[in-house]
């Protein structure tokens, strides 16, 4: 016999609605830790910088970012907002530099 779990066709929409959930969390889980990772990243990066006397924010490389990432957009992810989204990544990664910590 077939139960929801072996069979997602015969869950109820509560259940499908449950499921569905249970993966945004798990990948929601996966980016914050590669968020914090790219942070910790990011703060070595700053002592190198700061060690040359190179500004945090660098115009060039953030431009080479957000086309890589417009170029990496695929499926329901546009260009656009994968370019909003890593905005807002570099954004919060400078300031992490600048504070020194978070």
């Amino acid at each position: 016999m077939s139960t929801a779990q072996d069979d997602p066709s015969r869950e109820s929409p509560a259940e499908a609605l449950d499921r569905h959930r249970g993966f945004i969390d798990r990948i929601d889980r996966t980016i914050v830790a590669l968020l914090a990772e790219r942070m910790r990243l990011g703060l070595a990066l700053a002592a190198v910088k700061r060690a040359r006397e190179h500004p945090v924010r660098s115009p060039e490389r953030e431009a080479d970012v957000i086309a890589r990432v417009r170029d990496a957009a695929a499926g329901p992810l546009s260009p656009a907002s994968a370019e909003r989204i890593f905005s807002a990544i570099i954004d919060e990664t400078a300031a992490c530099q600048e504070r020194g910590h978070d």
